[in-house]
C-alpha cells in the first residue's frame, strides 16, 4: 500500500488550483494513487429576492460545475490518469475535511489562493482552515 494512496484536490479552476492539480498528478502517477478533484461552490452568504435569481444563480452554478468537468475529463485522458470530479455546495473548508475523512484521504492538495470572490470563495482563506482541521496532510503549492 502506497502513503498516498487517495488524493484530493481542491479545484475550482483557477491558477492555483491547476498547479495543485499538476502536483497531485506527479504524485499520482509515481504511486499509483487516485485522484479525486473537489470544487465547493456554490455558496452564498446573501439571501435571493425573487424565485428567478435563484434559478439564474443555479444555472451559473451547474454551468461553471460541468465546464470544470469537461476540463478534468480532458486532462484525465491527456495525462492518462483518471481524475473523479466531486462538486458539493456549502462552507468549502468544512466540506473538505468532512469529504476527506469520510473518504480516506491520505492527502489533500490546494492551491494558496483560488478563485477569490467567486461564489464567496477565498481560497487563501478556506487553505489556512483545512491546514488547521484535516487529520490527514495537507499540500500546499505556491508557485
Amino acid at each position: 500500500m502506497t502513503m498516498y494512496q487517495n488524493i484530493l484536490v481542491a479545484y475550482d479552476g483557477s491558477e492555483g488550483a491547476v498547479k495543485a492539480l499538476n502536483s497531485a498528478l506527479i504524485i499520482a502517477e509515481s504511486l499509483s494513487s487516485h485522484i479525486v478533484a473537489l470544487w465547493v461552490g456554490g455558496y452564498r452568504a446573501y439571501y435571493h429576492e425573487t424565485v428567478a435569481e435563484i434559478d439564474e444563480e443555479n444555472k451559473s452554478i451547474e454551468a461553471f460545475s460541468s465546464r470544470l468537468k469537461k476540463d478534468l475529463r480532458i486532462r484525465s485522458k491527456c495525462e492518462g490518469i483518471d481524475i473523479e470530479y466531486a462538486h458539493l455546495q456549502g462552507n468549502p473548508a468544512k466540506l473538505i475535511v468532512e469529504y476527506a475523512g469520510k473518504n480516506k484521504v491520505d492527502l489533500i492538495v490546494m492551491g494558496c489562493k483560488g478563485h477569490s470572490g467567486l461564489w464567496g470563495n477565498d481560497l487563501g482563506h478556506v487553505t489556512d482552515k483545512v491546514s488547521e482541521n484535516a487529520k490527514c496532510n495537507v499540500l500546499i503549492v505556491r508557485k
